[in-house]
């Protein structure tokens, strides 16, 4: 298998699809094998493709990490609000 530069956007356009529609974690499975196709590829793709596939995993991997800080605040908040008596 070599190279494809279709199969790579289409597994950028999928995980775009994926996290406009907030499916996350379905995003995460996409941006996995998407990594994963970067790192079997990399040293052979074009440097402009190169650079696209790594700032769109960069970017992911950083709003995913903001969810899951977010979603540990809302944890919290919950919990507070649960043991809260008036």
């Amino acid at each position: 298998m070599t190279y494809s530069k279709d199969e790579a956007q289409s597994k950028i356009q999928r995980l775009g699809e994926l996290m406009l529609s907030k499916r996350y974690d379905e995003a995460w499975t996409v941006a996995s094998n998407l990594l994963a196709y970067f790192r079997a590829y990399g040293d052979v793709m074009p440097g402009s493709d190169y650079l696209v596939i790594d700032e769109v995993l960069r970017s992911f991997f950083s709003v995913n990490n903001q969810l899951d800080e977010v979603s540990m605040l809302a944890y919290g908040m919950g919990q507070k609000a649960l043991n809260t008596q008036l």
